[in-house]
């Protein structure tokens, strides 16, 4: 099975903004993040900088103001 960690800005584990991540879409501007078990976190103000498949992670980046 191939799930991923999201980090916020840099590689970091206090930078985990979820683990196990299953899915990722963009809807109306947000970043919405579904692990394996279905819990969701929405994500504003950030894009994807990096996603890496062989090391089962992303990077969201901020976005400037």
């Amino acid at each position: 099975m191939c799930l991923s960690t999201m980090y916020d800005g840099t590689i970091d584990q206090g930078k985990i903004i979820m683990e196990d991540a299953a899915h990722v879409t963009v809807k109306d501007g947000k970043i919405v993040i579904m692990d394996i078990l279905g819990d969701e976190k929405e994500i504003d103000g950030y894009e994807i900088e990096e996603l890496d498949f062989m090391k089962h992670y992303a990077v969201l980046k901020k976005l400037d103001a």
